[in-house]
């Protein structure tokens, strides 16, 4: 049997180990299809979404990261724009389409981290 130990786990700052604080994969802003300390999403406009924290967090200085996986199977997934972050929220987007030219709805995954 193996043992996984790990030392100087924090969550808060120093050195360590920073898990994300929150996560979400949502499509169109109105499916949540898996997440972690996420209420809910608003749906900001197209390819614009809002996630609203199940427990705050302690600080807004924070990072937003994610993807965006393209309706069409030969495009690219694409990182996402960070809009404003709160203790209790961010947002997250983007997910510009080459050959439209706009912003798109579509399947996202972020998260969140502190």
């Amino acid at each position: 049997m193996s043992t996984i130990k790990v030392d100087n786990l924090q969550t808060t700052g120093g050195a360590g180990l920073y898990p994300a604080r929150a996560w979400i994969n949502q499509t169109n802003g109105n499916t949540i299809n898996a997440s972690g300390n996420i209420s809910g999403i608003v749906d900001n406009g197209v390819g614009q979404y809002k996630a609203n924290l199940s427990n705050a967090i302690p600080t807004a200085n924070a990072v937003v990261f994610g993807t965006h996986v393209f309706a069409t199977v030969n495009e690219d997934r694409q990182g996402i724009a960070c809009g404003p972050i709160t203790t209790s929220s961010f947002e997250f987007g983007g997910g510009h389409n080459h050959d439209l030219g706009a912003y798109e709805d579509g399947t996202y995954s972020a998260g969140i981290m502190c």
